[in-house]
């Protein structure tokens, strides 16, 4: 949300440089503030949007974020509720300082396509600031009582989105990494009992998702600090701007760059436990999902790498035929990658965009800056199922030129174990459902193809060229 990453940039942007005085007293709050406002533009450096003042052995800081919205918010766009929120910031050792705060959140979001709501009853962080790396080493944040909601306006009528929390917890430490002036980030959180109902349309009837829990990590290599910090110090100046001027463009510019590749890997993993989707149907609990996300950093040829796994679906009896309940798997596992990516040129394309005030760039023109080759790749190192009747994994990548209406190629490969239990398990299910006669002849028919590894599964190696041609395991079975 806009609200928060602006509350967050400008909440804990202006401590690096203060100086640390032997004592805490009005002269050193005079000094802290100045220093506050420097990233700020003049008017709200003028106001009380930050002040401070010596409260025993710390200075308590107070950012009154509702003139900073006050300064950008207009008919189409506007935040309002913000109360002044309070850090205290004590001096230690090391030239760091020790912030602490609790806050409660209570705002209101309007767009064109949307009004928010946003709530927190009690949001509480401690943590330490080093202002040599103009970030925060080590923080923790709880929330508790975490409620938002969205209501469609305008193209979005009619979809719906609530949301609560009991408890949030978050923990973050930052290294120094192995280049000299980089850091190296690391993140955990959990999320407790999330529950949200929402409607994409009109006369839709809602949708419910819930998890018991929900357990995120992140590392992220090779940060330039300070480089960041110089892009989030130009867009809180910036923020009101409707456009750059030609100055300001080049300006932005070069603060891109000169944070790019912005990280030299990004590692994330989400997992859910007990997680339920509800719908007037009926209900479906999955015990485990397991989401990761991996990239390198944004340059010429950047690999991007995700997987989903689910562990145990248990839906509601009458959801699934008796006849196909034997093939719900118990476990699924998606693995995904797509290689070669040019980030850099999509960075330097928007920048160029900026910069002229050109229109928008058209998709086959992004297509093409993504993929200077001409060709994309999608990479499926494992897609797996299992259940008690099958075991079976595929594995390749499909090739396709980024020109409309072209052909693409594929190389897979399917391994099977058990596959006489598949068999004789659609046979006694083609029983009660006849249809499902097709499908264990097709099988069969497969297996006449197949070759036999030494873990004893079914094997079938299989590519389509451009031109339609497939073989299996070097048989030709199609041809143009």
């Amino acid at each position: 949300m806009r609200p928060r990453i602006i509350a967050a940039a400008v909440f804990s942007m202006g401590l690096a440089g203060a100086p640390q005085a032997a004592e805490i007293n009005e002269q050193g709050a005079k000094e802290l503030r100045n220093i506050l406002t420097q990233p700020l533009s003049q008017d709200l450096a003028r106001s009380d949007f930050v002040t401070v003042k010596p409260v025993g052995d710390q200075y308590e800081i107070v950012y009154d974020l509702a003139k900073f919205f006050d300064k950008i918010n207009s008919s189409a766009f506007s935040v309002t509720g913000f109360k002044p929120l309070s850090l205290f910031a004590q001096p230690v050792e090391r030239g760091r300082w020790h912030l602490t705060g609790d806050n409660s959140l209570d705002i209101a979001l309007h767009s064109p396509t949307s009004d928010l709501a946003y709530s927190i009853a009690s949001n509480s962080f401690d943590g330490i600031f080093d202002p040599t790396i103009e970030m925060m080493r080590s923080m923790g944040i709880k929330s508790s009582g975490v409620k938002f909601s969205s209501v469609g306006t305008g193209p979005r009528s009619g979809r719906k989105l609530d949301a609560t929390i009991d408890s949030v917890s978050f923990a973050h430490t930052v290294i120094d990494g192995s280049e000299a002036g980089k850091v190296d980030l690391q993140l955990q959180g959990t999320l407790q009992r999330l529950s949200e109902q929402f409607t994409v349309r009109p006369d839709g009837l809602p949708i419910t998702f819930s998890a018991d829990s929900v357990d995120t990590n992140l590392t992220a290599t090779s940060l330039p600090a300070k480089d960041l910090r110089a892009l989030i110090r130009f867009f809180v100046q910036h923020v009101k701007a409707k456009q750059l001027s030609e100055s300001g463009s080049e300006k932005f510019e070069q603060l891109v760059h000169r944070a790019l590749p912005v990280f030299g890997s990004l590692n994330k993993t989400v997992t859910l436990n007990n997680a339920l989707v509800a719908t007037k149907k009926g209900k479906v609990g999955v015990k485990r999902i397991d989401y990761s996300f991996k990239m390198d950093g944004l340059t010429k040829a950047s690999n991007v790498n995700l997987e989903l796994r689910a562990e145990q679906f248990t839906p509601d009896a009458d959801l699934v035929p008796a006849a196909y309940s034997a093939f719900l798997p118990s476990t699924l596992d998606v693995q995904l990658g797509v290689p070669n990516i040019n980030f850099a040129g999509l960075i330097d394309t928007g920048l160029e965009a900026i910069a002229a005030r050109a229109t928008p760039v058209s998709s086959e023109a992004l297509k093409r800056t993504m993929f200077p080759s001409g060709y994309g790749t999608l990479e499926f190192p494992k897609i797996s199922a299992t259940s008690g009747v099958y075991d079976v994994e595929i594995s390749g990548a499909l090739k396709g030129s980024i020109k409309p209406h072209a052909g693409y190629s594929l190389q897979a490969t399917i391994l099977a174990r058990d596959f006489d239990k598949t068999v004789a398990a659609i046979q006694d299910a083609a029983k009660a459902e006849p249809r499902l006669n097709k499908v264990s002849f097709g099988l069969l028919a497969a297996k006449g193809f197949a070759k036999t590894d030494p873990d004893g599964r079914l094997r079938w190696d299989i590519t389509m060229d451009e031109d339609r041609t497939v073989t299996v395991n070097g048989q030709v079975m199609k041809k143009p």
